[in-house]
């Protein structure tokens, strides 16, 4: 790879890494004072240990929720990215397994000040010992939505050369229709949040890059989120994109 190309998509490490650091700094302080499953209490007026409602997941739970813990506001002169980082927590014994974590990301890209809100879900048996599962996967998530930042063209954060048409409608139709949700990894704006997330976590790891991606597809398949002739397109149209972005090892 070009040093220049290493350079440019290594811009985003040092933001990254302290968004990363500092919603675990918020995750260890709001479990230290979120009481006990048998008697809760309120962190900075915030609900930490709850249970999904019956027939709900803790994804819904979280879409539901209106308050949220305060995690940093950033300013990155290096990558030119400025966000506010907010987080919805969850200490449930129904909504996450023992030894498992629920995570999800949301950009809002298109406001003046972008934003990111990070959801994490873990149970209450699991305590610190899940942190070390929830790290690369993380610093995946939270790069993984920066990207989706530099797409908005009303954004702070917007990059030109990597600004991308809407695709709000198209998401919709792809989420309501189970059959055709692999096109969701085939959208322009998730083919480049998806590249740049998977490198983050493989340098997280500090595995090679191929495998986290073989890993990931891998896992989408076996969960019967994609199917296997999906998994080679999806596969096939990230390998075609990665050589236009620079400074990421191609694929095979």
């Amino acid at each position: 790879m070009k040093l220049m190309s290493l350079i440019i998509e290594g811009m985003y490490d040092k933001l990254v890494g302290q968004i990363n650091k500092d919603v675990f700094k918020t995750i260890k302080s709001a479990m230290v004072g979120s009481g006990t499953q048998e008697k809760p209490k309120k962190y900075k007026g915030y609900p930490v240990r709850k249970e999904p409602m019956v027939s709900s997941t803790i994804g819904d739970l979280f879409q539901n929720e209106t308050r949220v813990l305060y995690v940093g506001e950033y300013s990155d002169n290096v990558s030119g990215v400025d966000v506010e980082v907010e987080l919805k927590f969850a200490i449930s014994e129904d909504g996450v397994k023992v030894g498992d974590f629920y995570i999800n990301g949301i950009a809002d890209a298109d406001s003046e000040y972008p934003s990111i809100e990070v959801q994490i879900g873990i149970h209450p048996m699991n305590g610190e010992m899940i942190f070390s599962k929830i790290q690369p996967v993380l610093r995946d998530l939270i790069r993984h939505e920066i990207e989706h930042l530099t797409h908005g063209r009303g954004s702070a954060s917007a990059k030109k050369s990597k600004v991308l048409r809407g695709d709000t409608a198209m998401r919709a139709k792809i989420k309501s229709n189970p059959e055709i949700y692999y096109k969701y990894f085939l959208l322009p704006k998730e083919v480049y949040s998806n590249i740049q997330g998977l490198y983050s976590k493989a340098k997280t790891l500090k595995q090679p890059y191929q495998k986290v991606v073989d890993d990931y597809l891998d896992s989408l398949v076996n969960d019967d989120i994609i199917t296997l002739d999906n998994r080679n397109l999806i596969y096939k149209t990230w390998k075609a994109r990665i050589p236009k972005i620079g400074g990421i090892p191609n694929l095979k």
